[in-house]
């Protein structure tokens, strides 16, 4: 059975309200906190009406009404049971409960306190542990608010009220009394673990992150994709560097973001490969008899031989090497035995073989007709003749000067 009033005579019902409200309550509350107590009031005493939202029968936003509801909150009129969906819990209209329950020298900042922690609000116990933070510990009522605040930022708005106490006792002990100095202790916490700290921990530089150095790592992270970890990852590619930098660390991630590997394993991949490519270098440099460390220049200039579908297997190019290594420039020599194997095509060591034994050979005719030249007797001296192989070898070894 399921007898009600229709909702035309609902509308015809009375709402009562305690005197209580209109002489303790309603002098400091605005219009709007008014309007929105008063209709849910109704909603209460005639559910009927309550098929309409308090927002949109008093056309007010849906964050003014849940404003109202905290403000009656922290009077000790309601209780916020939910805050999404928004469920309020009118209570019984006595005196203040501020008056009550809170000793007078804490009503406005337990009023203060409840608007910070809504809908939450803490039990009388909870409150005793907040008041030792100012009685105890010394710390400032401003202060207390920042560090409940500071608490729920690092614990989520459940923050227990021991890890609360806990924070406020080491404040106390390091000095962090004011307001001004728990705002910049915060501050101060919040630099201490940004990603750009991290980067300069790992190069052992103990001092804290400029503005800039902060601006440029959220630039890599929100604009480019980076995470801490990839950042991190691309590190110890400036090991080689005098003073590593932010700017140089910029450029490296610049470029592996032009390539699209902007995650830790695509980077640890790509590390690997610079790797064992400078390893081959080095080793190639050790064939032909240079003591000298390889450049960036000298890799960049070989890679042109080993990269791409038509490069050259390195096991070819080793064996390159190793012919060069009584030359007088080896690194030219190198060069254009490998343009020369690129442009025949040649990609075995027995191919290889075969191409050096002509070059041999034809160096050879080329020596025996340079013995046979006449002496210029003008000059007294032996006319010099230059082999094509020569000349290669000089061309291509201009980029060593």
């Amino acid at each position: 059975m399921n007898i009600h009033f229709s909702p035309e005579a609902q509308k015809r019902e009375q709402t009562p309200v305690d005197n209580l409200f209109f002489s303790e309550f309603m002098p400091d509350a605005d219009g709007e906190a008014v309007k929105v107590y008063l209709y849910g009031l109704m909603q209460c005493r005639c559910p009927a009406m309550g098929d309409v939202a308090v927002s949109d029968a008093l056309h007010l936003s849906e964050g003014t009404v849940r404003a109202a509801f905290v403000y009656w909150q922290s009077k000790g009129l309601v209780r916020i049971l939910k805050d999404e969906p928004l469920e309020v819990e009118y209570l019984t209209v006595e005196q203040p409960a501020l008056t009550t329950a809170v000793p007078l020298k804490y009503q406005s900042f337990v009023r203060a306190l409840n608007e910070l922690i809504a809908p939450r609000r803490f039990n009388m116990n909870e409150l005793g542990h907040i008041y030792d933070c100012i009685e105890i510990f010394h710390l400032e009522e401003k202060t207390v608010l920042e560090l409940v605040s500071h608490c729920m930022e690092e614990k989520g708005r459940n923050v227990r009220i021991q890890y609360i106490v806990t924070v406020g006792k080491s404040w106390a002990d390091a000095g962090i009394i004011t307001y001004e100095q728990a705002r910049t202790y915060i501050a101060n916490a919040t630099v201490r673990k940004h990603g750009a700290a991290a980067v300069l921990r790992r190069w052992n530089k103990r001092r804290p992150p400029t503005l800039d150095e902060m601006a440029l790592y959220d630039k890599w992270v929100k604009e480019w994709g980076f995470d801490d970890e990839a950042i991190l990852a691309v590190c110890p590619r400036l090991t080689n560097t005098a003073s590593p930098s932010f700017e140089a660390l910029g450029d490296r991630l610049e470029e592996l973001y032009t390539q699209n590997k902007v995650k830790a394993e695509d980077i640890r991949a790509d590390s690997e490969t610079i790797s064992d490519g400078k390893e081959f270098v080095r080793m190639v440099f050790a064939r032909m008899g240079k003591v000298s460390t390889p450049t960036k220049d000298d890799a960049r200039q070989l890679s042109v031989f080993l990269d791409g579908p038509e490069g050259l297997p390195r096991e070819v190019v080793l064996l390159a090497a190793e012919e060069c290594a009584d030359a007088e420039r080896p690194f030219g020599k190198l060069k254009t035995i490998l343009k020369d194997w690129t442009e025949r095509h040649i990609r075995t060591v027995e191919e290889a073989q075969t191409a050096l034994a002509e070059r041999k050979a034809d160096n050879g005719a080329a020596d025996r007709r340079r013995r046979g030249h006449k002496r210029n007797t003008l000059l007294n001296y032996a006319e010099k003749g230059v082999s094509h192989a020569n000349l290669d070898d000089i061309a291509m070894d201009l980029d060593e000067l």
